[in-house]
C-alpha cells in the first residue's frame, strides 16, 4: 500500500502517491537549479507547473496520480538536462524524444463533442463552436448565418437561439480539447514541450542580448495596437450590422402587425374596380373565434423570430449584458405555443364539420286542371349586377358581384310520383354542433314559384352572409300525381337526379 499526499499545483488540488511526489519534486527542483532564481526564471517555472497541472487534470481527473504517470509526463516534456543544456544537447534530446514518442507515449484519444467556444465568440460562441467541431473557419458559419437570417423570416435566428441554449459552454480544459475532437496525450505533450522550449529560448536570449527586452516591448505594443484596431473595426462592423438588423426587424414587425390591424382595408385595396370581396373571405369560412386564434398563432410563429432578431441587433449595437438563456427560452416557449395554437385551431375548424343539420320545408302545390305539369327554370335571373367568376370549391362556385362575395351551389331535383301534388325542400349543412349545423342549413336560400301548371325552379341556391360555408346542399323533391303528365325543360335536365 502506497502513501498518498495532497498537493496544490497551479491552484489545482491533486492526490499523488508519495514516490510519485518525490520524483516530481526532484524534477522541478532540478529545473529551478539550472534556470536560476531571477524573475524571468520564475515565470518559466510557473509556466512549466501550469502545463504539468493541465496534463494531470486531463490524464487523471479525480484519481490518484501514480509514479508511472509522472515518469510519462517527464519523458514527454523532457529531462532538465535535455531542456536547459547547450544547443547540441537540445538537438540530440529532441531527436531521441521524437523516436521515443512513437513507441512509448500514451495513445489516449479524447472524444469529440459540440461546445460553444467562449474564447472566440461574437454573440454566444455558437458559430465558433460549430467551426471547431467541423474543423471549419467560424467566419464561414457567421457569414452564412447573417446572409440567411435576412431571408429566412427569423428561422435562422431561432435556430441560433436554440443552439445557444442547447450547446454547453466549453469551460474546462477537457471540454476545450473535446470541442476540437480530442488529442493524443503525446500530441498534447508535444505542444507543451514546444511552448516550454520557446519560453526557455526567450529566457536565454534575454540573458545574452540586453536589447531583447526593448524589442519585445516594441513588438508587444505594435501587436496590441493592431489587435486594438482590429477589435475596433469589428465593433464598428457589428454596430452597422446591428443597425441593419434592427431596422429590418422593426419594419417587419410593423408590417406584420399592420397587416392584421388593417387586413380588411389592405385586402380591399389589393383588388381593383372596387371589388372588396377578399376582405369578407375569412368571415365566410371561419368563425370569429377561429380567426382570433389563427391570428394569434401567426403572430407568435412569425413575430417571435422577428423579436429575437431585434434583440440580437440591439445587443450588437449597445453590447449590453442580457440574460441570453432566459430570453431564448422564453422566445422558444412562445414560438412553440404558436405552433400548438395553429394545430389547435386546425382541429377546431375540422370539428366544425362534425355535426350535420337538416331543415325541411314542405309545400302543397295548387291543383290545376291541366293534364301536364311543366318544370321550368326561374325566369328571374339570380344576379342583375356585374358578376365575375372566381373559383370552384367542391360543389360550390364563388363569384364577385358588385364588390361582394357570392357563394352558390347547384340543387339536386328529385321527381316523385304519388297521390299528392307537393314540393319539399330539404336543406343540409354541417357545423360544430347541432345548433350551428341547423343555423347554416336554415340560412341557405333557394327559391321557387308556381304559376298554374308551371313550376319555376331556381338552378342555384345561395349561402347567406350570416352562415359559414359548411358543405351546404339542397334537395328539391317534387311529387307529381299519377294522372298528370310531366314536361321538364332541357335547362333543368342536369339538375334532376332521375324521373
Amino acid at each position: 500500500m502506497n502513501k498518498t499526499i495532497n498537493i496544490n499545483l497551479d491552484g489545482l488540488a491533486f492526490k499523488i502517491e508519495e514516490n510519485a511526489y518525490e520524483r516530481l519534486n526532484e524534477y522541478l527542483d532540478t529545473i529551478k537549479t539550472r534556470l536560476g532564481n531571477n524573475e524571468e526564471a520564475q515565470e518559466v517555472i510557473a509556466d512549466i507547473e501550469a502545463r504539468i497541472a493541465e496534463l494531470f487534470q486531463y490524464k487523471c481527473q479525480g484519481c490518484t496520480i501514480q509514479l508511472d504517470a509522472v515518469e510519462e509526463i517527464i519523458h514527454t516534456i523532457g529531462e532538465p538536462a535535455e531542456i536547459v543544456d547547450e544547443e547540441d544537447a537540445e538537438d540530440k534530446s529532441e531527436s531521441n524524444q521524437s523516436k521515443s514518442y512513437n513507441t512509448n507515449s500514451s495513445g489516449y484519444v479524447g472524444k469529440k463533442s459540440l461546445f460553444r467556444d467562449p474564447d472566440d465568440r461574437v454573440l454566444g460562441g455558437v458559430c465558433s463552436g460549430l467551426g471547431a467541431y467541423l474543423d471549419v473557419d467560424p467566419l464561414v458559419f457567421r457569414i452564412i448565418a447573417v446572409a440567411t437570417a435576412l431571408m429566412s423570416f427569423g428561422i435562422v435566428a431561432l435556430i441560433y437561439v436554440i443552439l445557444w441554449i442547447a450547446m454547453p459552454k466549453a469551460k474546462t480544459l477537457g471540454q476545450r480539447i473535446e470541442m476540437r475532437g480530442g488529442v493524443t496525450f503525446k500530441k498534447m505533450g508535444d505542444n507543451i514541450k514546444e511552448e516550454y522550449q520557446a519560453v526557455s529560448s526567450k529566457f536565454k536570449e534575454y540573458k545574452n542580448k540586453p536589447n531583447y527586452k526593448r524589442m519585445q516591448n516594441r513588438a508587444s505594443k505594435t501587436s496590441d495596437a493592431m489587435a486594438n484596431g482590429l477589435y475596433q473595426l469589428l465593433n464598428i462592423f457589428g454596430i452597422l450590422l446591428g443597425i441593419i438588423i434592427v431596422i429590418w426587424s422593426v419594419l417587419s414587425i410593423m408590417g406584420l402587425v399592420g397587416f392584421f390591424a388593417f387586413k380588411d382595408t389592405i385586402m380591399g385595396l389589393a383588388v381593383t374596380d372596387g371589388n372588396h370581396f377578399l376582405a369578407s373571405v375569412p368571415d365566410r369560412f371561419l368563425s370569429y373565434m377561429d380567426q382570433s386564434f389563427l391570428m394569434a398563432a401567426v403572430l407568435l410563429v412569425i413575430g417571435i423570430p422577428f423579436l429575437v432578431i431585434l434583440y440580437l441587433g440591439l445587443k450588437l449595437i449597445f453590447r449590453f449584458k442580457g440574460h441570453g438563456k432566459v430570453v431564448g427560452m422564453t422566445a422558444l416557449i412562445l414560438w412553440l405555443s404558436g405552433i400548438v395554437l395553429v394545430f389547435f385551431t386546425g382541429i377546431r375548424i375540422a370539428k366544425s364539420f362534425e355535426e350535420t343539420g337538416t331543415v325541411s320545408q314542405q309545400h302543397t302545390l295548387n291543383a290545376t286542371e291541366s293534364k301536364t305539369i311543366y318544370l321550368k327554370p326561374s325566369e328571374v335571373e339570380l344576379s342583375n349586377g356585374d358578376r365575375e367568376y372566381l373559383w370552384d370549391m367542391d360543389h360550390l362556385e364563388l363569384f364577385s358581384e358588385d364588390g361582394d362575395l357570392i357563394i352558390e351551389g347547384a340543387p339536386v331535383i328529385n321527381i316523385i310520383r304519388g297521390d299528392k301534388f307537393q314540393i319539399t325542400i330539404d336543406k343540409k349543412a354541417r357545423g360544430l354542433n347541432d345548433d350551428d349545423a341547423e343555423f347554416n342549413a336554415k340560412n341557405t336560400e333557394y327559391n321557387w314559384v308556381q304559376t298554374d301548371s308551371i313550376i319555376y325552379l331556381d338552378r342555384k341556391f345561395t349561402i347567406a352572409h350570416e352562415a359559414l360555408v359548411r358543405n351546404q346542399k339542397v334537395y328539391v323533391n317534387v311529387q307529381i300525381p299519377y294522372d298528370k303528365n310531366l314536361d321538364v325543360s332541357p335547362y333543368l335536365d342536369r339538375y334532376i337526379d332521375e324521373y
